[in-house]
């Protein structure tokens, strides 16, 4: 195995019911390599980044994680060896604060009066979310402040940080910039840059394009549950992914 894969997927095929949503796709992601995933609605994106972090098994096809063949039963064990997803919806508590949100569900405990009491200890929560969110190169000011008063652009990398805060090796983000301002775009885009600054893998799946060739490195292209294309992304043209997409004849 090429040592500088992290992850490789070969012939992954997956049905739901009599539907089939993948057939037989190869998925390479390096290490410290932004990934960019496209394809129409439909096209078996969202399946294969579930598949990838444990929340489909596949029909058929290997998993092969930094060399060794996995298979994940649950989300869970997905997350234990380094791979965590950013879901569009970024599953944040808007009543709660930014801390809180980071840590939900890994909250840390220390003995309180007596040494048998259990406390949330406060202060870890606030210097791992500012660490973590100074690893994406967020500034704020405070981590007591509620999700709900936060813009989109900082909503995305709370919900980052807390994909980070155990230090993965891939950080999958499906529709990271789906309705944000322009300027918060360029904010998380730079987010995703920076993960891979400080050595971890990224998939970025969108459907703008733009975007996708502003950042990734190489482009993976589905269609009707099928690997259609996959190129550095210096090497292709916005046209030519287009083409891809929908399936259409190249010119001659």
């Amino acid at each position: 195995m090429d040592e500088g894969v992290l992850v490789d997927m070969k012939g992954i095929t997956k049905y739901f019911g009599g539907v089939r949503a993948l057939h037989n796709v190869d998925f390479v992601v390096h290490r410290s390599e932004i990934v960019g995933l496209v394809g129409d609605n439909g096209a078996g994106k969202s399946t294969l980044i579930k598949i990838l972090a444990g929340v489909y098994r596949p029909d058929m096809g290997e998993i092969r994680f930094d060399g060794k063949r996995i298979q994940f039963t649950n989300p869970r064990e997905a997350r234990r060896l380094g791979i965590e997803t950013v879901y569009q919806d970024l599953a944040l508590i808007g009543c709660r604060d930014i801390a809180s949100n980071i840590f939900l569900g890994r909250e840390p405990v220390r003995k309180g009066i007596g040494g048998w009491l259990k406390l949330v200890d406060r202060k870890f929560m606030d210097q791992g979310s500012q660490r973590a969110l100074e690893r994406l190169g967020v500034g704020i000011d405070s981590t007591w402040k509620k999700v709900l008063t936060l813009s989109g652009g900082q909503q995305q990398a709370v919900a980052i940080g807390r994909a980070i805060l155990t230090n993965p090796r891939i950080v999958v983000t499906d529709e990271p910039t789906r309705a944000l301002a322009v300027g918060e775009v360029a904010r998380v885009l730079d987010f995703i840059v920076n993960l891979k600054k400080s050595g971890i893998s990224n998939v970025i799946v969108s459907h703008t394009l733009q975007e996708i060739f502003q950042i990734a490195d190489r482009i993976i292209v589905l269609r009707r549950g099928e690997k259609v294309g996959d190129e550095l992304t210096k090497n292709l043209t916005m046209d030519e992914i287009v083409r891809l997409i929908v399936g259409a004849e190249k010119d001659v």
